[in-house]
């Protein structure tokens, strides 16, 4: 009743096929492996909810494993080929792929208080920093440091609203040099310094 551990992951793909040496030592190319691959993963699905439909009439815990198994190999299944999709359409057109765009949202959004920077970026999207920086700007509309920045003001505006922290730890709290360096930004961005700014705005939360 036991299913082989290998077959069912899937990655059985490097046992040669029967058939003449001369087959088995030749390389078969990148889009063949991914469809091998995809059929392997079926494959051992198919054979997982089998056993599963087997067992399940006299060990119901033994069956809900097999089909927890099944589905958890056809969900990375998924997320492989839905991956591989993001990678093709963002390398296509020089811009990032979905996956890589969010991931270095959410660092930034998680690192504000640390000092971040394109390096950071491009080791998250497994690209050059100057082959990021092109991607990114196609993808966002602006330029990694530009969006940074951005993010920094706005999480400067969050924390004077939220909170009744003097401007110079809230630089420090955002990345930022000093209150100076924080007030050179804003003031570029916003159009009025951060101390104005939440005098106004804070009034307004207090009427």
């Amino acid at each position: 009743m036991g299913v082989d551990t290998q077959r069912e992951t899937g990655f059985s793909r490097s046992a040669p096929a029967p058939g003449p040496a001369a087959a088995i030592a030749t390389p078969l190319p990148a889009e063949t492996h991914s469809t091998v691959g995809e059929f392997a993963a079926l494959r051992a699905a198919v054979r997982l909810l089998a056993e599963a439909g087997r067992a399940l009439p006299s060990n119901r815990d033994n069956a809900r494993k097999y089909i927890l198994r099944a589905s958890a190999l056809l969900q990375a299944e998924s997320d492989f080929r839905e991956h591989n999709a993001d990678c093709k359409a963002g390398l296509g057109k020089g811009r990032l792929a979905p996956w890589q765009v969010t991931r270095v949202r959410r660092f930034i959004d998680a690192n504000l208080s640390n000092k971040i920077g394109p390096p950071d970026f491009a080791d998250l999207t497994r690209l050059s920093i100057s082959h990021f920086a092109r991607a990114f700007r196609a993808t966002v509309g602006e330029t990694p440091h530009g969006y940074l920045i951005r993010c920094r003001v706005e999480r400067v505006k969050e924390l004077m609203l939220e909170t009744d922290l003097p401007l110079a730890q809230i630089a420090l709290d955002c990345g930022l040099t000093d209150q100076a360096h924080m007030t050179r930004l804003f003031s570029r961005v916003v159009g009025v310094s951060p101390g104005a700014w939440r005098r106004v705005h804070v009034a307004v939360i207090d009427e």
